[in-house]
């Protein structure tokens, strides 16, 4: 039994190094994970066989001549997996290769709350399944919503606008649809697809701002504010989630008890950020201010911001970069670099789907089929 866990042990650290570093040889791969060649070979020809792995045109020769290695990459045919951002006032869904590229996706303006979760949980993964095209297996499915989540067990905590309290979204799914499932916080999510996409690089201590402006046109009409933002935290390459896993739920030092917003602004007055200059602004400076407080005193040396404020980069950008340098005490000029989403409007949806495709190369009860 303990060989046999050895084994599987392996094979996951073996498959998430080729993941990370495709085009790879068996070579580099027992060096980076101190392993002996020959346990290496065994494992690579395994992968292949269970065509997981695929080999790819030679390298360059050594210095010294010899035979080339042979590059390795991830069979992005094998599987796929689904990514689905489940928001009060739509669903936005992906469904990605082993790769990481999107094979399609869905868009739909609906009312989620948990008593119709499942049911359009059901259709998202119908519609992104539907194909004339050969579509790969589907091994996993990642969903990232708004409210306080607990993504060791799935389960969503807290979420006022879902109207939900401590909803067991991954087991229930896993129950019924016998697939494996992953559930993160909407901002969490953001930054898993962010260091999947940026996988292989040194993108381990940065923010991800998520920012949604709700405007008259949403659909769910007891939304309190029009104002909706969440941070993510990576620090040395890992989320950090808190004590009670709220840790990014974010509300200004400078808002009203009076007021269910987030900011000093009027809740009636957050309906109209998008169309009032002059309340854009304050929502401009407040955040930015918080957000260069962040930067400053954690040294961080990136901040990603995604959702509506995309729409508004060159007027937030300035201030936000005005903020960070007016806040740091020293001469040297800070090296914080601000970045926008890789992924836009599908932010959400793809970090759930990486998420969940990172989390998939670790799973033992998958490897432990390679086996079978």
């Amino acid at each position: 039994m303990a060989v046999k866990i050895t084994k599987v042990i392996n094979t996951s650290n073996v498959l998430k190094t080729i993941w990370n570093h495709q085009g790879i040889s068996r070579i580099d791969i027992a060096k980076k994970l101190k392993l002996d060649k020959s346990t290496v070979t065994v494992i690579v020809n395994n992968l292949i066989d269970k065509k997981y792995v695929i080999e790819i045109e030679e390298g360059e020769a050594g210095p010294k001549g010899g035979r080339k290695p042979v590059k390795l990459k991830i069979n992005k045919l094998f599987g796929s997996v689904a990514g689905i951002e489940m928001h009060p006032n739509f669903y936005h869904a992906v469904l990605i290769d082993l790769e990481g590229d999107v094979i399609t996706s869905v868009y739909r303006k609906v009312s989620i709350n948990q008593e119709n979760f499942f049911e359009h949980y059901k259709q998202i993964i119908s519609d992104l399944c539907k194909s004339e095209e050969e579509i790969p297996p589907l091994l996993g499915v990642g969903i990232g919503t708004t409210g306080i989540v607990d993504s060791s067990s799935g389960t969503i905590l807290q979420s006022i606008p879902l109207k939900v309290d401590n909803f067991p979204v991954q087991s229930i799914i896993e129950e019924r649809e016998k697939i494996p499932v992953s559930v993160e916080n909407d901002a969490n999510a953001c930054c898993w697809g962010e260091m999947v996409f940026h996988r292989g690089h040194s993108l381990k201590n940065f923010l991800f701002v998520l920012v949604e402006f709700h405007g008259s046109g949403a659909i769910s009409g007891d939304l309190s504010h029009g104002i909706a933002v969440g941070i993510g935290f990576v620090f040395n390459g890992k989320l950090h989630y808190g004590q009670s896993h709220s840790a990014g739920e974010f509300r200004s030092i400078g808002g009203n008890n009076k007021n269910l917003s987030q900011f000093s602004i009027k809740d009636e007055d957050t309906f109209r950020v998008e169309e009032d200059e002059k309340i854009f602004d304050q929502f401009a400076l407040e955040l930015s201010d918080h957000l260069a407080f962040l930067v400053n005193t954690l040294n961080l040396n990136h901040i990603f911001l995604g959702g509506d404020i995309e729409k508004h980069r060159d007027r937030f950008t300035p201030v936000l970069k005005d903020s960070i340098q007016r806040n740091w005490p020293y001469k040297d000029v800070d090296k914080c670099t601000i970045h926008y989403s890789s992924f836009g409007k599908s932010a959400v949806a793809y970090g759930a789907a990486g998420l969940m495709l990172s989390r998939l190369f670790v799973n033992r009860e998958l490897i432990h089929k390679l086996y079978k």
